[in-house]
């Protein structure tokens, strides 16, 4: 679907018609460009998977640049034909996997809880991990160029394993990356936000991007007064959905309040569960609005 244009610009779009919602964000997956860097990705039941992950420096050095317009053409096709039928007050908003979170999947080859066959390779081979980093670094910042030239208004930046990470190490291996990637999307003319998940709100000061998205484990007051004066989103935890409507609207009045006269963008602290009920989503929505 991702590959369609057509699809992924419907799936793209129904969220606003049920919902609407205040920004579109383009329906895609983090993993998208690595083929084109000669990594195989298949999406069986279990998750995402690659078939020869990157394993030595060798590997690394064997790793193809990544040519962003060639092959991303049909991100670039989806993009232009949600701008076609999105409303004029609702934005688009692109996104990117971070270096750190892509060099899980390339070296872990698989999902994983620690990622600790990632972390080891970089512990054990700080060369060749920093010249992995700095390859997927150049594909992402080519990605994100593509979907800003086909129209992303704000693109963000997914660091989904950050939380796996010592300070230290998120200072080595996260946060230089996030940091390039940010100044050149800046550069662009674009706001970026970064969701560095697991990753204490007071860590990330000095990667600079426009607003950061909080997860469900911080508090969202805590976080915006670390990070002040940059906006913040987030923090309503998924699973409040599955609880049902007036928990899930309770829990929502609570971060509204928190929030109060804060420069603020409701969001949830990570993605949508899959068993969630559509109407509970619109009954949070509601209370924002009110």
């Amino acid at each position: 679907m991702c590959h369609n244009p057509e699809l992924a610009a419907e799936v793209t779009l129904q969220p606003i018609r049920r919902y609407g919602f205040d920004a579109a964000i383009l329906f895609s997956d983090i993993l998208v460009f690595l083929p084109f860097m000669g990594l195989d990705v298949a999406f069986p039941e279990t998750g995402p998977k690659i078939a020869k992950p990157v394993k030595s420096a060798a590997d690394v050095d064997a790793l193809t640049d990544f040519d962003g317009p060639d092959c991303l053409s049909f991100q670039a096709d989806a993009l232009r034909l949600v701008k076609k039928e999105l409303p004029e007050n609702v934005a688009l908003i692109g996104f990117a996997g971070a270096p750190f979170t892509l060099a899980c999947y390339a070296v872990n080859g698989r999902g994983s809880k620690d990622w600790s066959e990632t972390k080891s390779f970089l512990y054990a081979n700080p060369e060749a991990g920093r010249k992995l980093l700095e390859k997927l670094s150049n594909g992402v910042i080519a990605s994100l160029d593509v979907q800003i030239d086909a129209g992303a208004e704000v693109v963000q930046i997914f660091d989904s394993w950050a939380g796996v990470l010592s300070r230290e190490d998120f200072e080595e291996f996260s946060k230089p990356f996030l940091t390039r990637i940010t100044k050149h999307v800046k550069s662009r003319g674009v706001p970026i936000i970064q969701f560095a998940r697991g990753i204490p709100s007071g860590w990330q000061t000095g990667c600079e991007p426009t607003a950061f998205q909080i997860d469900y484990v911080e508090n969202i007051a805590e976080a915006a007064g670390n990070l002040a004066p940059r906006p913040v989103q987030g923090n309503l935890d998924p699973a409040t959905l599955l609880a049902g409507r007036e928990v899930a609207v309770a829990k929502t009045a609570a971060i509204l309040e928190k929030m109060r006269g804060k420069p603020f963008i409701f969001n949830l602290g990570h993605g949508v569960i899959k068993e969630t009920d559509p109407d509970v989503i619109a009954a949070v929505v509601d209370r924002i609005r009110m």
